[in-house]
C-alpha cells in the first residue's frame, strides 16, 4: 500500500474515502467514529477497503511525525475504541499486525 502522508494529514480525506466505499451505513458510521477517535488522539493514519477488510495504517503520532513513533496514550486510546466496537458487534472481528514501523489494524466486516 502506498502511503500518502499528505493524505494522512487531512482527515476529511480519509473519511471521503469511508464514505465512498459502498459499505452498509451502519459500517461507515463506526468506521467514521473510530476515523475520528484516531484524528482526535494525534495519530497520522490511511485506510484502505478491500471487499469486507479495512485496513487502518497506523504511521506516527503527531507532533514528531517520525514514522513508527508513536504515544502510548494516544495507542491506548484507539485500542480501546477497537475493542469496543467488537464487542458491541459480534460480526465485527478485528486482529492488529505490527510490520516495519507500521501498526495495521484489520477489521473484517462480515
Amino acid at each position: 500500500m502506498d502511503i500518502d502522508i499528505e493524505q494522512c494529514r487531512e482527515n476529511d480525506k480519509i473519511k471521503e474515502i469511508i464514505s465512498g466505499s459502498g459499505l452498509p451505513i451502519k459500517y461507515i458510521k463506526l468506521l467514521l467514529r473510530l476515523s475520528d477517535g484516531i484524528y482526535i488522539n494525534g495519530v497520522n493514519y490511511n485506510v484502505k477497503i478491500e471487499d469486507n477488510i479495512v485496513s487502518v495504517i497506523l504511521i506516527s503520532s503527531k507532533p514528531e511525525n517520525r514514522t513508527g513513533v508513536f504515544r502510548t496514550g494516544a495507542l491506548t486510546n484507539i485500542f480501546y475504541r477497537v475493542r469496543e466496537i467488537e464487542k458491541e458487534h459480534e460480526e465485527i472481528k478485528t486482529e492488529t499486525r505490527a510490520s516495519g514501523n507500521l501498526i495495521e489494524l484489520r477489521i473484517h466486516l462480515q
